[in-house]
């Protein structure tokens, strides 16, 4: 899989059963992009700390889970409608050390309306930029 399928939209109901599914969707699309089985274990571990910060942080509604290949990375972008919640300063610190990890890149950043998060992971032999992160 390579940059020009465009992404792939996957939405779960904010249930902790759900993170395997979400797991299981990344791994598969960073097994088409030829990932390294290290930078696959990555994204999934990723992907559950992604879904597990929404289901805490949101309020009550679908996660959205947006996959997308490119020939440089892969990235994933998850979000929730947040309403009155915020992100919880424990939730967040470990949220943001998990991810600063296993991620080349990351971002986390919260509105009064929605949670959104987004990791890249460079492909093989593409150069890496230190992560960085957002609240």
């Amino acid at each position: 899989m390579s940059g020009g399928e465009g992404p792939v939209t996957l939405i779960l109901p904010p249930a902790a059963s759900m993170v395997r599914v979400g797991r299981l969707t990344a791994s598969s699309i960073a097994s088409l992009a030829d990932m390294s089985i290290d930078d696959i274990d990555d994204v999934k571990i990723a992907v559950s700390e992604m879904i597990t910060l929404l289901i805490q942080s949101g309020n009550r509604t679908a996660i959205t889970l947006r996959f997308e290949t490119t020939d440089e990375s892969f990235s994933v972008e998850a979000s929730t409608p947040s309403g009155a919640t915020s992100l919880g300063r424990n939730d967040l610190a470990l949220a943001t050390a998990v991810l600063e990890a296993v991620a080349d890149e990351h971002q986390i950043a919260s509105t009064d309306e929605r949670v959104l998060l987004r990791i890249v992971k460079r492909l093989a032999g593409q150069t890496s930029t230190p992560a960085a992160a957002t609240a």
